[in-house]
């Protein structure tokens, strides 16, 4: 038996929405782990701003209970895939649950980042649509479609930053 709550959700992801979602994150040229997280328009830094503002967006009709944000850390150089200190961030959204009592905490998540056969080459065009921003999107539109509901345990959804480094 399948549940109605759920089978819903799922009439509710768009494909529209998905490949929007997919041809902006490729939009930003690369999402390198090491590349910019100060330009507006290129680079992770700009890609996990865009990722929060659209968390953000879905913010409004949780009745408060999403909220979203870029979780940093500096991450000094390992001399083999960081060879500078980088501000290593995942952009973020907490979908609180409604149940005090619920401990449990759901996780979905992609990896925002993307890279060439060069593990480090950071200024190299990657557009990253399969690894993984076809991920990311799916975050994006699970973030979008479930933020407008209850449920009794949180949810976080994250994209995060370094997989492609091995972090």
């Amino acid at each position: 038996v399948r549940d109605p709550a759920i089978q819903q959700m799922v009439v509710e992801i768009s494909a529209d929405s998905l490949q929007q979602h997919i041809s902006t994150l490729v939009s930003f040229g690369t999402r390198h782990t090491l590349s910019s997280v100060t330009d507006p328009k290129r680079g992770i830094g700009a890609a996990r701003e865009w990722v929060v503002k659209k968390f953000r967006e879905f913010a409004k009709n949780s009745n408060g209970r999403l909220t979203a944000f870029v979780d940093t850390t500096t991450l000094l150089p390992d001399g083999k895939r960081v060879n500078k200190p980088v501000n290593l961030g995942n952009a973020m959204a907490i979908l609180k649950g409604t149940d005090a009592s619920d401990k449990r905490i759901f996780l979905i998540s992609g990896h925002l980042d993307n890279r060439v056969s060069d593990v480090m080459n950071i200024n190299a065009e990657t557009p990253g649509a399969n690894d993984d921003g076809s991920g990311v999107a799916a975050v994006i539109e699970c973030a979008r479609v479930m933020s407008r509901r209850a449920f009794p345990a949180t949810i976080i959804f994250v994209a995060v930053s370094g997989e492609e480094q091995g972090l």
